[in-house]
């Protein structure tokens, strides 16, 4: 059995492959420990996983090929269960974090950390990405690093639970994270996508706000319900000081159609999203109760160092 099994997802990536299997395989050459590489085929349309059959590993390889495009999160849960080595460690294509930084971080997880994860060094974030940082600080997890996490390595504990919470429309890096234990940042310094394009796309991103926020935080049900007793109070007072100034006659307050549409707009729209965002909790509660697989394996092939 090898001492690390390194997950790497991959979807659409055949002009990586051949660049990624070199780097480990000279990678495999310098350490002092025994690596496992579990590629997880999500779907590709193009020949990524044809060419990552082709290759020659000086390593343990395991190809584990998905019925269909689950996603990222659903790709890295099947990696973790495919793993053969108790401890493990999540890798992408792109090679965004240098290749090294898996000795590193396997040596601190044998040093007693449980959780050994990727502070990212001269990366800037756009807006969205910071404000999405601040608010997962703020309402989910306080240790999470403000620049996001990329790679992340864990020991068995760690694995196990995984194992055993397998969970739908959900973030596996909050996921871990919210586990507690024993962890440690390491600063990585990022790298720019040399071959193909990025798979994070708007809609994706959108997906994981979503996602992020309704399965580990209370914030969003807890906002609405917020926000209906203030918009209730103010009602309340201005109705009050609609009558007080027909009685008194200190305001000529006009009461017609305008004032009418913009309540109607107003509250219609705020119902409809408090309405939105109570649905997102029911329809995950409905994928719990249905019970479905969070990903299909449909094949795995493994192939032996040489």
């Amino acid at each position: 059995m090898a001492d690390l099994s390194v997950i790497i997802p991959t979807y659409n990536e055949c002009d990586n492959v051949h660049t990624v299997v070199d780097a480990f395989n000279d990678l495999v050459k310098k350490i002092d420990f025994s690596i496992e590489l579990v590629f997880i085929d999500d779907g590709s349309s193009d020949e990524t996983l044809s060419m990552l059959k082709k290759e020659k590993y000086n390593c343990n390889v395991s190809i584990v090929k998905l019925s269909r495009n689950y996603g990222s999160h659903a790709a890295i849960r099947a990696g973790v269960l495919s793993a053969e080595a108790d401890c493990c460690m999540f890798y992408y294509m792109d090679m965004s974090d240098p290749i090294t930084c898996i000795e590193t971080f396997y040596h601190k997880l044998k040093e007693g950390y449980n959780i050994v994860y990727s502070e990212r060094v001269g990366y800037q974030a756009g807006l969205g990405s910071r404000i999405f940082a601040k608010l997962v600080v703020r309402y989910i997890e306080k240790s999470y690093p403000q620049n996001g996490v990329s790679s992340i390595a864990f020991d068995g504990r760690i694995k196990e639970e995984l194992n055993r919470n397998i969970e739908n429309n959900s973030s596996v890096f909050f996921q871990i994270f919210q586990m507690g234990f024993n962890k440690i940042g390491m600063p990585i310094e990022i790298q720019e996508r040399k071959k193909g394009k990025s798979k994070w796309t708007l809609s994706k991103k959108i997906k994981l706000f979503i996602d992020s926020f309704v399965m580990f935080s209370y914030m969003p049900i807890r906002t609405i319900s917020v926000l209906g007793v203030i918009l209730s109070i103010l009602g309340i007072l201005w109705a009050g000081i609609i009558v007080i100034c027909k009685l008194t006659g200190m305001l000529n307050v006009s009461i017609g159609w305008p004032t009418l549409c913009c309540v109607l707009l107003i509250g219609f729209g705020i119902t409809n999203i408090s309405l939105g965002i109570i649905s997102e909790y029911l329809v995950r509660t409905l994928d719990a109760s249905r019970n479905r697989s969070v990903f299909i394996i449909e094949d795995i092939c493994k192939y032996k160092a040489g």
